[in-house]
């Protein structure tokens, strides 16, 4: 009777998941993601060479040949030139109507919670020539995020010919995301802690394990063309005193506030495009890309992604003041730039706005106290990460990467700090992070990976199994355990003589009465060893409220109770039958969609 608990409780455990992956669609999904890999190594790679082709046209060749120190090529040819490029832009979304879908990650979130990983393959060839003109053009904005999507449509390609399950489509869209941001940053664990933690919102062996390998082949692959060169000139970084982890704390609320400020800007921006710029569609982001010229003309470090401006920051070779008025120069041209329809992604923006932040803010602390403190550079690199830990509430992906990027240890303590604190203060004022709120205001209300809106229509009472194996108080531990023995339930309501219910029973309960003596078979009964406080659900209760509940405990199944009587037990739901569900729903309404 022990023995065949004991082994049921096994065989559900680690080792039925790593035995999983000897089946041949687990290794398949093996190969395929490292395909995949490489694929998105070499659009990465093709992305660098696009936007190095537009920059030139719009920029360098126009400059060799007007003279950049003139003023037809300062006032007039700078100011048109992200015009022009948002006016191409905006033919291209209206032609090929993209004008829904934006080009941030939150795209990405979107196809693998809403979508059920079905895409449109013309985002792969769409997203990388409209974000190559918008950031060779001096559009403000990241290419991460584009490439991130770029990546995930090259993945859900694959799955879509391949005819995999809905499953295996999301997860083929998160390696893609993981390759692309993985091969931008040249940071294979921030590519995977990015998926981890933002598109899938789930951890499991199951998954991992082709992440890692798409994002990691991705790496390789760009490194292979492009040579292992780091995003940032990072400095050298030391803790100068264990005391000055209080700066960092300091500096990661001043982050927070930071990241709502630029949260605020950029929704404010896109509602004014929107509600009170009244012209064609395809004439937005040439107003947004004009208004950005013309702040470019005085503060050309907000065309693009910035990255030479932070490099400098990092390297303490830029002035406190520039660097501050930076901070809300960029901020303004972003919002605009993204605002107006531009293509480009919110990273490399937050990124910068970081790292002017932290740049100040070591400035300032140097000042004071210059013997007990680090560098300027070591405080900007910990502002790199702080502020769009924030914005995207991804504290974990923004600390993996800052320790990626400087190769140094020492700065997990100061980013650690930073990260979380900047991400706490903006969870005060926004539940959402810029990510989510752009969906939401969509109608796509995404938490942990799943479509609230799919759950909130759910019920429970259409999902339980009817009916459950319940256990009558008095009943003696030797029958209950033959009872358990002969159900695949792994909690058991234990019920009065009116079958009310008066607690629960699991496998965890009895763990320390199976190893005593077998004579407390017949001396312990159910009542005596049942939790009490038993966590249920009602019938009318939806899938939203469910996951709540088993959150409170971490548990995998719930007895369901009668909306009329809580204490009458007509059914049980676990985990996996809400997830199930969801999943189930989602099909139908991807399928809908297309």
């Amino acid at each position: 009777m022990y023995i065949k608990l004991i082994k049921k409780f096994c065989t559900e455990s680690v080792p039925r998941t790593l035995l999983s992956w000897l089946n041949y669609e687990n290794t398949l999904l093996v190969l395929i993601a490292g395909v995949l890999g490489i694929t998105c190594g070499l659009l990465s790679v093709l992305f660098d060479w696009l936007y190095e082709i537009c920059r030139k046209a719009f920029f360098a060749i126009p400059s060799g040949y007007f003279g950049e120190e003139t003023n037809l090529y300062h006032y007039i040819l700078i100011p048109l030139t992200p015009a022009i490029g948002g006016l191409i832009i905006g033919v291209l979304t209206w032609r090929f109507k993209m004008g829904e879908e934006s080009s941030s990650a939150a795209e990405v979130m979107k196809w693998a919670a809403v979508d059920g990983g079905k895409v449109k393959t013309r985002t792969v060839w769409f997203r990388t020539l409209a974000t190559s003109i918008f950031l060779g053009s001096g559009g403000s904005g990241g290419k991460e995020g584009p490439i991130a999507q770029i990546c995930g449509a090259m993945g859900s390609a694959f799955g879509q010919m391949l005819k995999v399950s809905s499953d295996r489509l999301r997860l083929l869209v998160g390696c893609g995301a993981a390759a692309g941001i993985a091969a931008a940053f040249n940071a294979p664990i921030a590519g995977v802690i990015f998926t981890v933690e933002l598109v899938l919102a789930d951890f499991n062996v199951v998954s991992f394990l082709p992440i890692v390998i798409a994002s990691v082949m991705a790496t390789t692959t760009k490194r292979l063309f492009l040579g292992d060169v780091p995003a940032f000139e990072a400095p050298s970084y030391s803790l100068v005193s264990h005391w000055e982890i209080g700066f960092y704390f300091i500096l990661g609320i001043l982050c927070g506030l930071v990241a709502k400020v630029f949260f605020m800007a950029y929704f404010k921006a896109e509602d004014v495009f929107k509600d009170k710029v009244k012209v064609h569609p395809v004439l937005k982001p040439a107003i947004g890309g004009f208004l950005v010229g013309i702040i470019g003309v005085f503060f050309p470090q907000v065309f693009g992604g910035g990255y030479v401006f932070m490099n400098q920051m990092l390297n303490g070779d830029m002035i406190w003041t520039l660097a501050l008025t930076l901070v809300a120069v960029k901020i303004v041209s972003t919002s605009i730039s993204l605002g107006s329809g531009g293509s480009g992604g919110i990273f490399a923006p937050s990124l910068f706005i970081g790292c002017m932040t932290g740049g100040v803010f070591g400035y300032i602390i140097n000042s004071i106290d210059p013997a007990h403190t680090a560098s300027v550079g070591a405080y900007a690199m910990v502002g790199v990460g702080a502020v769009m830990a924030a914005v995207a509430h991804a504290p974990l992906t923004n600390i993996l990467m800052g320790y990626e990027l400087t190769g140094n240890y020492q700065i997990i303590l100061p980013i650690m700090t930073a990260c979380i604190m900047s991400t706490f203060v903006m969870t005060i004022f926004n539940k959402r992070s810029l990510y989510t709120e752009k969906l939401h205001r969509r109608g796509i209300d995404i938490l942990h990976g799943r479509d609230m809106a799919v759950m909130d229509r759910i019920s429970v009472d259409s999902v339980m199994r009817k009916g459950a194996t319940t256990i009558p108080e008095n009943l003696p531990f030797g029958k209950i355990m033959l009872l358990m023995t002969s159900s695949h339930d792994n909690y058991f309501p234990v019920v009065d003589v009116d079958s009310k219910l008066v607690g629960i029973i699991s496998i965890q309960n009895i763990r320390e009465i199976m190893l005593d003596s077998a004579e407390l078979c017949d001396l312990v009964v159910a009542k005596e060893i049942a939790t009490e406080d038993v966590i249920t659900l009602k019938a009318n209760d939806n899938l939203n409220v469910a996951m709540a509940k088993f959150g409170i405990k971490d548990l995998e199944q719930l007895p369901v109770v009668s909306n009329d009587d809580s204490l009458r037990v007509i059914g049980m739901i676990t985990r996996m039958d809400v997830i199930s569900a969801y999943k189930k729903a989602v099909i139908g309404v991807g399928t809908q969609e297309k």
